[in-house]
């Protein structure tokens, strides 16, 4: 049974306050029953005000719907068909993964109440694949600076991954309309941002998982494919020996499992584990970056980009949330 709560500290209560309190019911009880009108009035409601990290999931996600409905408006795509279509598909996963759109009493506001203003969300006009090229090369920008100062983990992470398939998307565009070329910012992970990060044994795992299938790879391939799996294989050497002299646990394991082809994706085996191994690099360093501070994050975000254009360059394709686990 609950009880009224204690009145303040130093505040007795009337000893006639129930005999009051009963007289005043039934008044308005006797008022209403007679149909007087009487009403108590009450302040309209108010929306909610958002925090920093909901102000930054709805201009997200804002953005994102400004996108999707230029994209769907786009009529003479020319050479840009099948990348338009990805484009928008990826926007409507990303729309959803963001939650969609929040808008104040979507049926109508209550008497008395005044609505903000709905978020900005009108397609471009007459909109071509260029506009589309902006938007996503701008939108990859906003959404990696949000990633940044995101204060949540979750959502750092799901903007990095937003704005890695933005800046993707930007660069396919534009080099299937022939717009200017759009360079995603990339950069492997090196020595100063890995010890800033903070070294451990998953890490040393997963770097020297990926330096055995490039051994593998240079192993089997020829040429400037050999050369290339190589410098990467000696990289991430390097990088596992910085982690250990630092202190990590020593977890490498003397064999590491390699896939077999990818008939579906249309992949060697070379080439399947090279994906496979970028991919699992990718996965970490967005992992990492949302455990991070703000001002390493931009070094985990570069790392990543680099794994992805790495997936790219061996033939793998990215997801709509590329470094995210998939359904």
């Amino acid at each position: 049974m609950s009880t009224a709560p204690p009145g303040p500290p130093g505040v007795r209560r009337p000893s006639r306050g129930r005999h009051a309190c009963t007289a005043v019911v039934a008044l308005l009880v006797a008022l209403s029953s007679a149909g007087c009108g009487l009403r108590l009035d009450t302040a309209p409601p108010e929306a909610p005000n958002p925090d920093p990290a909901e102000e930054l999931r709805q201009e997200a996600a804002a953005r994102t719907a400004t996108l999707a409905a230029t994209v769907g408006g786009v009529t003479d795509p020319e050479d840009g068909a099948a990348v338009l279509e990805r484009v928008a598909v990826h926007a409507d996963v990303h729309l959803d993964a963001l939650g969609g759109v929040w808008v104040a009493w979507p049926g109508g506001a209550p008497e008395g109440a005044t609505p903000p203003p709905p978020p900005p969300t009108a397609p471009v006009d007459d909109p071509s694949a260029a506009d589309v090229v902006e938007l996503l090369a701008t939108g990859a920008s906003e959404a990696r600076e949000a990633a940044v100062a995101a204060p949540t983990e979750d959502l750092a992470v799901l903007l990095a991954s937003v704005s890695l398939s933005r800046s993707r998307g930007a660069a396919d565009l534009a080099t299937a309309v022939g717009a200017p070329p759009v360079e995603p910012a990339a950069a492997p992970m090196n020595r100063d941002t890995l010890l800033a990060r903070g070294v451990d044994g998953p890490t040393v795992q997963v770097l020297d998982q990926a330096r055995y299938a490039y051994e593998a790879v240079a192993a089997r391939t020829s040429e400037v494919s050999r050369e290339s799996a190589k410098a990467r294989a000696d990289h991430l050497q390097l990088l596992v020996d910085v982690a250990i002299e630092a202190g990590a646990p020593d977890a490498r394991l003397g064999v590491y499992s390699l896939p077999g082809a990818d008939e579906e994706a249309g992949l060697n085996a070379e080439q399947a584990a090279a994906v496979r191994a970028e991919t699992l690099l990718l996965e970490h360093w967005l992992f990492s970056l949302g455990r991070a501070d703000a001002d390493l994050r931009p070094a985990l975000l570069d790392a990543a980009a680099a794994a992805a254009a790495r997936i790219l360059e061996w033939g793998g394709t990215l997801p709509a949330l590329p470094g995210l686990p998939r359904d």
